[in-house]
């Protein structure tokens, strides 16, 4: 697969839009206090390591979780940001999973949402951060591997119509590798994703 050559000055870039992003995002939302961060659900210590090895090989073959074959372009761009990532088990990612559809509920941050200021690259980014917040909460030496991925919106999925560009985001659990649509909380394997064949970037 590819490599980026500016990786450093990329890395830094998306790291401090992450961190921007999420700063005013939380201080931004008018009614909304966020009390549930307090409560964040911490990953317990995870047996596989992800990393740019594990990501070379599975994609440049078009495979997923345990070999299995997959229609993902074998010519995505990827950025690591890190070297090392923790794989996320699979009954914290449901966990997590539940904490968050809770917190947008309870904040009012509506999903599925016609504005630019909270539309799918929002929430994926958003639910990476926070997972990268319980991972650090749990003192964790490597952050959660959960990626974002732009793709082309081709079929619908989870709720969210088909068209133009789109943000969803890529859990590696020690379970299988899922696609999840942070808008709506649905959430599938890679293998089975209707739109698989249409990415076209990754950021972990």
């Amino acid at each position: 697969m590819k490599k980026h050559k500016k990786e450093i000055c990329w890395s830094c870039t998306i790291i401090l839009a992450l961190t921007i992003f999420l700063f005013f995002f939380l201080i931004g939302c008018q009614d909304t206090e966020f009390k549930e961060i307090k409560d964040i659900p911490k990953p317990e210590a995870a047996s596989d390591k992800i990393d740019k090895t594990t990501i070379s090989r599975h994609f440049a073959y078009n495979r997923s979780f345990n070999w299995v074959k997959t229609k993902v372009p074998d010519n995505i761009k990827v950025l690591l940001l890190d070297n090392h990532y923790d794989s996320v088990d699979y009954y914290f990612f449901k966990k997590f999973n539940s904490w968050f559809k809770d917190l947008q509920f309870e904040n009012g941050i509506l999903p599925v949402s016609p504005k630019e200021n909270l539309d799918c690259d929002n929430f994926a980014m958003l639910y990476k951060s926070l997972i990268s917040v319980a991972g650090y909460k749990s003192k964790s030496k490597y952050e959660p591997a959960v990626a974002l991925l732009v793709l082309r919106q081709v079929n619908e999925f989870g709720g969210v119509p088909s068209g133009g560009l789109h943000m969803v985001n890529l859990v590696f659990t020690n379970r299988g590798w899922y696609i999840l649509e942070p808008q709506t909380g649905s959430y599938i394997l890679l293998e089975d994703y209707p739109n698989q064949e249409h990415v076209i970037y990754m950021i972990l």
